[in-house]
């Protein structure tokens, strides 16, 4: 027989979806593996008559997320919502009565990250976000377990797809700013509101995360705030082609050892051939880790939508189904 553990999701828009339909792709697979049945138990949504992929079981619909977040019948609570402040309320709640929560959420992650691991300790839950950063690339993972004995010298990378898509666009297509951000909403790669993706916020947040989880203090962290690529010309693109180099959107955090600082920037760089980052294009994320002892890592792939991000969460829950049982051991 196995054991069953019951879901509650909040959000179930393209992720949330994505979420339910690997989950039951791999039903077999996971009881197999671990033993144990994934049973999505509630969903809260906020529109419960709105229409939606036939996987989504509409009697376990919800539109409150307090539903979810204190129902005896849920023990881990999956949130796909976005945004920081009703998550923030849903997360920090579901961890104070005792249930372990699995987060997408960059922003909620980076602005309130502390309060919350501190708050899933006080209440015996465990708390992950891998999909909070690179969506389907597992840097957060890559650093909890090769990274024990390797110092974290520095990194550079691609964290947000919506900017690399466009620039790729700008510099295959010869396209302006406005001709590029215009294809990637048209794609579904930006949103109506593209702000948080063109003026770095969002790769922002991403580096705030990861240097988080290398407990690196708040007080150690310097370098001015993110500029995004709004900027960027034909005239800048085309004259970095004629010189076999990109203009990509990077970030950058070197650690200053003499100092016990860590510089931090997030800005657009022209790149040559030569740089690992180069070659990442269109909707790609990419890291690139440099560790005292094993020299230079690179890590590339998919950045965001449905699957790499469903596949996030669902390493994460794993991880936390594993560390419940070793703890009850």
């Amino acid at each position: 027989m196995l054991k069953e553990i019951r879901i509650g999701l909040l959000g179930c828009g393209v992720v949330g979806t994505g979420v339910i339909e690997v989950i039951e792709a791999k039903k077999e697979y996971i009881g197999q593996r671990l033993g144990v049945q994934f049973q999505i138990q509630r969903i809260a949504v906020r529109d419960v008559l709105r229409e939606r992929h036939p996987i989504v079981d509409k009697q376990k619909l919800c539109l409150h997320w307090s539903d979810v977040c204190t129902a005896e019948d849920v023990d881990i609570v999956i949130e796909v919502i976005g945004g920081a402040t009703v998550a923030k309320d849903a997360v920090l709640t579901a961890l104070r009565h005792g249930k372990s929560v699995i987060t997408a959420n960059k922003e909620l992650m980076a602005r309130f990250g502390d309060e919350i691991r501190q708050t899933a300790a006080q209440h015996g839950a465990f708390v992950r976000h891998e999909a909070s950063v690179l969506g389907g690339i597992p840097v957060l993972s890559t650093l909890e377990t090769y990274f024990a004995m390797n110092q974290i010298r520095g990194l550079r990378g691609i964290f947000n797809g919506t900017s690399n898509f466009i620039l790729t666009s700008m510099h295959q297509d010869g396209l302006s700013f406005e001709e590029a951000l215009n294809h990637a909403q048209v794609l579904g790669y930006a949103e109506a509101d593209p702000s948080m993706d063109v003026d770095g916020i969002d790769a922002w947040y991403k580096l705030q995360i990861i240097l988080d989880s290398l407990a690196v203090p708040q007080a150690k962290r310097v370098g001015p705030s993110a500029t995004g690529i709004r900027g960027i010309s034909p005239l800048d693109v085309y004259q970095a082609t004629q010189e076999n180099a990109k203009v990509k959107h990077v970030v950058t955090a070197k650690w200053d050892a003499e100092r016990d600082v860590v510089h931090c920037d997030v800005r657009p760089q022209r790149l040559d051939a030569s740089d690992p980052l180069f070659h990442v294009d269109g909707v790609l994320n990419a890291i690139c880790l440099e560790g005292d002892i094993v020299g230079d890592i690179t890590l590339t792939g998919p950045g965001a939508g449905a699957y790499p991000t469903a596949s996030a969460v669902l390493e994460d829950l794993v991880k936390v189904v594993q560390s419940q049982a070793a703890r009850s051991r």
